[in-house]
């Protein structure tokens, strides 16, 4: 991926472009008026802050890639230590989301599944929107490998909420169901399911009927 990191020419250009706006508006003040000074300040203030948050997500991205090529490479310690440095400097960016997923997989096949899901809570609070839902889901993904199935399908059903698409917050609720099943809890399982198969539109729909029949009849048969 192409780093989006400023050269210090441009960098310098972009100080100069702004030192301009400033100078400009405050030779000018008397004859634009107080409020258009204003707006052109505004102007130089969001110039500032796209480029730091330009520049903050390429250091993330450098951060990130350097602890993915360390887990390549065997050095799973190493790369976990960098990943626990870089995420406090790094949340809300989409490389420093990716670092904190990284991390709780690296938690995860340690064993240490605690651990794993508190980085990816935490993740989930300022990753960016569009990354919300998936950062939910492997939360609960985290619950079902270890069994505790009711927790699991209630982050499904919150990463659900949080999913930008309707494909995708019928994934994650069909995800829900399936845990709720695998916990024994077949009441759950047969709602979501069945609002699933009553969606004449839907691309599980199919799925869905198939499921309540199996748990309708696993039901009866208790």
């Amino acid at each position: 991926m192409a780093s989006l990191q400023t050269s210090p020419i441009k960098a310098r250009a972009d100080e100069d472009t702004l030192e301009s706006i400033v100078v400009w508006a405050q030779l000018n003040s008397k004859a634009i008026g107080i409020g258009v000074v204003v707006v052109v300040l505004a102007i130089g203030l969001y110039f500032v802050i796209h480029q730091t948050s330009l520049n903050k997500e390429a250091n993330a991205e450098r951060d990130y890639f350097n602890a993915q090529r360390s887990v390549q490479a065997g050095n799973v310690a190493l790369a976990q230590a960098d990943l626990e440095k870089m995420l406090p400097r790094y949340t809300g960016t989409i490389s420093g989301t990716l670092g904190a997923i990284l991390l709780a997989q690296l938690q995860f096949q340690a064993g240490k599944f605690s651990d794993g899901i508190k980085t990816l809570e935490g993740a989930a609070v300022t990753a960016p929107s569009s990354m919300v839902s998936s950062v939910r889901g492997l939360i609960a993904a985290g619950y079902i490998d270890q069994q505790k199935y009711a927790e699991a399908a209630k982050a499904y059903l919150q990463a659900a909420t949080e999913a930008p698409f309707p494909a995708e917050q019928e994934s994650f609720r069909a995800d829900a169901a399936r845990a709720y099943a695998m916990g024994g809890n077949t009441a759950e399982a047969l709602k979501l399911w069945k609002a699933i198969a009553e969606n004449q539109d839907s691309p599980r729909a199919s799925e869905a009927r198939v499921r309540v029949g199996e748990l309708t009849a696993t039901a009866a048969a208790k």
